[in-house]
């Protein structure tokens, strides 16, 4: 592959071969129909297009004959030497017409990288909508796919497309979007990968002609990045096949640089079945233009295997992309093709099509699998396809490193013994998309050299759970788990039991794996460590825990002493009351009548695209709400221009947040370490109204009476009516609030705070009292410490 991009086996028609062939398009039909050994075609849709790789190899024998040859072409040269020749001058050209891209890309945006993101914000909001129509979302997806495509890899007709607004038709933007989808074909098969994403692109029904051009102004400047953003949204979005999930960027790079010792030592690098070619790409990212590299990919899913061609196309390295099956193990020749370096894979282990048959001839190097786990047929497959000293890694199922089979355990042994497993690291739950199963990775080589114990690392508690979607693995955690597995492999720096990270690295000799019927399971490993650390730092931890316990013991007997002293009366018979039973002094009065009810902005000026980790002002939602007081654990941010424009929906100390729609929850005081901070959506704001003679109702009082099960009672039966509750701002002005005076509210929220204290510094006793004892155990039952 060239620095355009352009693959070696990129796909041509019969009038490109000719073309290129010097000769007219019938004789390329004729060697097609004359000759059995011609190549094959690949079909798409009512097309053919040949391999060029393959036609050159054929074309190599066949001479050109004297009266054909020009006048600077000698002897013996074959239609492949002029093929190349002319395809040397026409991807000149066609370097050179791709050039001013370059310029052009920019489109009078920034190129930094908070602007490209606002720009993403915008593709993947409202306009999506607009774009799509009754289309599906992947179909949009694919459309902004192409155009980051199309300008990352240069095309002159990107540069062409038109970026300003005219009065076109509904056929207009029909063409448009043809155009489109046929420039990327046409990139597509010229870098040897199957065209066919102009079919999904037509099936958009734009509002407008307008629409597309602003998805077309938008795309300008996105780069690689911004791709991979996009491939991840299709992979969350699309509905795949059965164990056809992306894997996670973070667990791609995790294989990556655990499985990579030595940069020069991984030229080839093969994925067998290549998804969206994750894998591939992450091994791009370190390897490209550090050493000569080649891509290796197959993939039974055409659609995928187009993404990934795409994804890969843009690094300007040599890329070999094939419809494999779902088991190759069953193909005529095994392994197909050139060994590889370095192989990173996350196979359908669970794909029953996939199941290995018996082989033929050829015996499974560790024995064959039972039916229906071809999860051992992958790992047999990996091994065969490494060269000699070559590395893997592979996502594989827990049950695979715990399985009771007898045939299964037989081929963990013959791995074992025959020292194909380096190491096994086991992953946080939910961290892939659309898919429940937990997984390890498996890294393995194939050497002569046994190396006599395994590295078992227990990462199972390590990823942050977003508010949406899946468990993410931090850059941190991938670091932590990436240097153990180095360190560990090299001899230095390496240390046994838990890690900085919070991970656990056993380094089990092989005799303990034996005595665990070669179990491959990181946690039976991690379940038997004993904590390092002498007799006396086992001490220091349990008096320290003991200390804790007897702190926490003390703030819950003044606590409870506060709670004791309180003193309550009865209501003398004197006092009048009113019609409803209050005292003369009290009143009742709606809500709406103490407190500025407001609700939440709108999801068009707050939506999640807005959202993110990053960022400088806080928003609450309604699941930040719990036991009266805002959890600020996993909240997300806005940046300063959208808390701007939502000025009038900031929070202030002594407010309070009421859930508007939904699952309802109980109410919460906005506190001093949340001035500032904005409120989402689904939840009402309540600001008590300011008088001559200050607020009529104080936050503690009425936080409460809103908390009361009546009151509770009262707002649920209210918000009944629709298939999803819902309480509106006017509906909850009507609830009515028995208001006594300031002085007594003042009172009753001291009584009712002193028990809340109460009933916190008894759950922190709780917790104290359970972190004592499971230090304890941890020691006591490991004969570290003895009792007396």
């Amino acid at each position: 592959m060239d620095g355009t991009g352009l693959s070696d086996d990129r796909l041509l028609s019969r009038a490109e071969l000719a073309e290129l062939a010097g000769v007219l398009r019938p004789a390329v039909t004729n060697w097609q129909r004359r000759y059995g050994d011609y190549p094959e075609p690949v079909r798409t849709g009512e097309t053919e297009l040949f391999s060029l790789r393959a036609v050159l190899g054929w074309l190599g024998s066949r001479q050109i004959p004297s009266r054909a040859r020009a006048a600077d072409e000698p002897v013996g040269f074959t239609y492949a030497d002029r093929v190349r020749r002319n395809l040397v001058a026409s991807d000149d050209a066609r370097r050179g017409a791709a050039a001013p891209n370059g310029e052009a890309a920019g489109c009078g945006l920034s190129s930094d990288a908070e602007e490209r993101a606002r720009q993403l914000r915008q593709l993947l909001g409202p306009l999506a909508d607009a774009v799509r129509g009754g289309a599906s979302m992947t179909d949009y997806l694919a459309l902004l796919l192409s155009l980051v495509f199309l300008q990352v890899s240069g095309s002159r007709r990107f540069v062409s497309l038109p970026r300003t607004v005219r009065a076109r038709s509904k056929a207009g933007t029909a063409a448009l979007l043809g155009e489109i989808g046929e420039a990327v074909d046409e990139e597509l098969r010229l870098r040897g990968v199957t065209p066919g994403m102009r079919a999904a692109i037509v099936r958009l029904e734009p509002r407008g002609y307008e629409d597309v051009v602003e998805v077309i102004r938008l795309t300008d400047g996105l780069g690689i990045d911004e791709f991979r953003q996009l491939v991840d949204e299709f992979g969350s979005r699309s509905a795949l096949p059965g164990g056809e999930f992306f894997t996670p960027r973070a667990v791609v790079r995790l294989m990556r640089d655990a499985a990579i010792e030595d940069e020069d030592c991984a030229q080839r690098v093969y994925d067998p079945y290549v998804r969206a070619g994750e894998m591939l790409d992450g091994a791009a990212e370190r390897l490209g233009g550090v050493v000569p590299l080649t891509l290796q990919g197959e993939s039974p899913q055409r659609g995928t295997l187009r993404l990934a061609g795409m994804n890969l196309a843009l690094y300007g390295v040599s890329v070999e992309l094939d419809a494999g099956t779902t088991a190759p193990w069953n193909e005529r020749v095994w392994p197909k093709g050139r060994q590889a370096d370095l192989i990173l894979t996350n196979p359908p282990f669970n794909a029953h099509r996939a199941a290995p048959k018996p082989r033929e001839g050829i015996d499974w190097p560790y024995g064959p699998p039972p039916p229906g786990s071809p999860a051992f047929a992958w790992l047999q497959h990996v091994l065969v396809s490494l060269k000699a000293d070559g590395r893997a890694g592979v996502v594989m199922p827990v049950s695979a490193g715990a399985s009771t089979d007898v045939r299964e355990r037989k081929i963990r042994a013959g791995l074992v013994e025959e020292g194909a497993v380096e190491c096994i690291v086991a992953l946080p739950p939910q961290l892939f998309s659309g898919a429940q199963v937990s997984v390890c990775l498996w890294f393995l080589r194939r050497s002569t050299v046994v190396r006599e114990e395994i590295l078992f690392v227990d990462a199972r508690d390590l990823g942050d759970k977003g508010t949406r979607g899946p468990r993410v693995l931090s850059d941190e955690h991938v670091e932590a788990v990436t240097a153990t597995v180095q360190d560990w492999r090299r001899g230095i720096g390496f240390r046994l039991g838990r890690q900085s990270a919070g991970h656990l690295a056993v380094a089990a000799p092989l005799e303990a794996v034996r005595a665990a019927a070669y179990s491959l399971n990181p946690a039976d490993y991690a379940d038997r460590w004993m904590p390092a650390g002498s007799p006396d730092d086992a001490v220091t931890e349990a008096e320290a825990t003991k200390r804790t316990l007897s702190t926490v013991g003390s703030r819950t007997e003044a606590a409870d002493s506060a709670v004791d002293a309180l003193s309550f009366r009865p209501l003398s018979p004197a006092v009048e009351l009113s019609y409803d039973g209050l005292p003369h002094d009290w009143r009742r009065l709606p809500l709406g009548e103490l407190v500025d009810i407001t609700a939440g902005p709108s999801y068009s000026r707050l939506p999640a695209e807005a959202r993110s980790a990053a960022g400088d002002l806080c928003v609450v939602m309604p699941k930040h709400l719990r036991e009266g007081r805002i959890d600020d654990r996993d909240v997300q941010k806005v940046g300063t221009d959208v808390g701007r424009a939502l000025a009038r929906f900031r929070l202030s100390p002594g407010d309070i947040l009421c859930v508007r729609s939904g699952a309802q929850m109980p109410p919460a005081v906005v506190e001093e370490a949340q001035d500032g901070w904005l409120f989402s959506t689904n939840l009402l704001r309540l600001r008590a109204i300011e008088s001559d003679g200050g607020p009529r109702v104080l936050p503690g009082y009425l936080l409460a009476y809103l908390s009361l099960p009546e009151t509770a009672h009262w707002l649920k039966e209210y918000a009944r009516g629709t298939a999803v509750p819902s309480l509106s701002a006017a509906t909850l002005a009507l609830l009515p609030v028995p208001v006594p005076p300031l002085v007594h509210q003042r009172r009753i929220s001291a009584a009712l705070d002193a028990v809340g204290a109460q009933i916190t510094a008894h759950r922190e006793l709780v917790q104290a009292a359970t972190d004592h004892r499971s230090t304890l155990a941890a020691h006591l039952l490991t004969g570290v410490l003895v009792p007396q």
